[in-house]
């Protein structure tokens, strides 16, 4: 799973015109069992300049991002609360000073983001906030929900290309081909259609005689 995780992440740069290179990371002190895990550096061909950018960023925003490390941890069993956040220091390792002088070194010292994918923050305010204060405190600088990557991927993939270079935008490509998934603008959080309730139920009513008056 974690290499569909890393080739999504890669092709959701790549298809937002990145330049990506893959660092495979082997040490088992930095892997939790059975991970297999790898770090991109990506890099932007088209790079947009911006103001600034929110800490949690949209599709819209990486077209901002000159050059970044990134890592992948999708977990997609559950969000990532403060509490999973506090529990697993494995995930700021990538922003670790050893960690980021290979980045640099990439990079020839120019400036550049340390960006975290995860599968998706907390909903409720206070602990989505809680858990922005804690990566930002250990060197996070930008994080990528799943959610989102995916959308934006389903979004620029067209019907009516091929990409037989690629399994996972080919198959992204089937899946709206056949209708599997459905234009994301057209959907909505609720039905459109009023609900065929069928006829009410019937009620009894006894008739009551009235009384003759004496």
């Amino acid at each position: 799973m974690d290499d569909v995780n890393l080739q999504l992440v890669r092709e959701f740069f790549e298809l937002n015109v990145f330049r990506v290179l893959t660092n495979w990371q082997q040490d088992p002190r930095q892997r939790r069992a059975g991970e297999n895990r790898g770090q991109l550096f990506v890099e932007n061909a088209r790079p947009v300049v911006r103001r600034e950018l929110p800490f949690v960023l949209g599709a819209v925003d990486i077209s901002g991002i000159e050059r970044a490390v990134v890592e992948v941890r999708a977990w997609h069993a559950d969000r990532f609360y403060p509490s999973v956040i506090e529990s697993s220091p494995v995930l700021y390792q990538f922003v670790a000073e050893d960690a980021l002088a290979l980045a640099r070194d990439v990079f020839s010292g120019q400036p550049f983001a340390a960006i975290l994918v995860l599968s998706e923050l907390p909903t409720t305010l206070e602990q989505r906030t809680r858990s922005m204060e804690l990566l930002k405190a250990a060197g996070v600088q930008h994080v990528v929900e799943f959610p989102v990557l995916l959308r934006d991927m389903l979004n620029k993939v067209s019907v009516n290309a091929s990409y037989t270079a690629s399994q996972t935008l080919q198959t992204l490509r089937l899946l709206k081909r056949y209708k599997f998934i459905r234009n994301q603008q057209m959907e909505f959080p609720f039905s459109t259609e009023i609900p065929d309730v069928g006829p009410g139920p019937r009620v009894e009513v006894a008739e009551v005689s009235e009384p003759d008056d004496e």
